[in-house]
């Protein structure tokens, strides 16, 4: 397997340890967005930090995963699992 991380910052967890909370569909699509924020902010900052360049979409694409496992109800610790072997199958890491 690759040496890919699934970056997430200290704010981006606190977001992740609400959506386990009970929200409405509006509530929930707002969260979906602050999450998604924090992903994409954390993963330039470690692509950054390790000199690398993400290729074209790889951030959204992760980042959307993670949102959409979140959503369906599955923890953080499945959905960043998931998500970095989804991602790293599909940008051949």
């Amino acid at each position: 397997m690759s040496s890919f991380r699934f970056p997430f910052s200290r704010a981006a967890l606190l977001a992740f340890a609400l959506a386990g909370q009970a929200f409405t569909p509006g509530q929930a699509s707002g969260l979906g967005s602050i999450v998604q924020t924090y992903c994409l902010a954390a993963f330039q900052e470690e692509m950054s930090q390790a000199g690398k360049v993400p290729p074209e979409g790889m951030a959204a694409y992760a980042c959307r995963c993670v949102v959409d496992r979140l959503t369906e109800g599955t923890s953080l610790s499945s959905a960043r699992s998931f998500c970095r072997a989804s991602t790293a199958r599909r940008y051949s890491l």
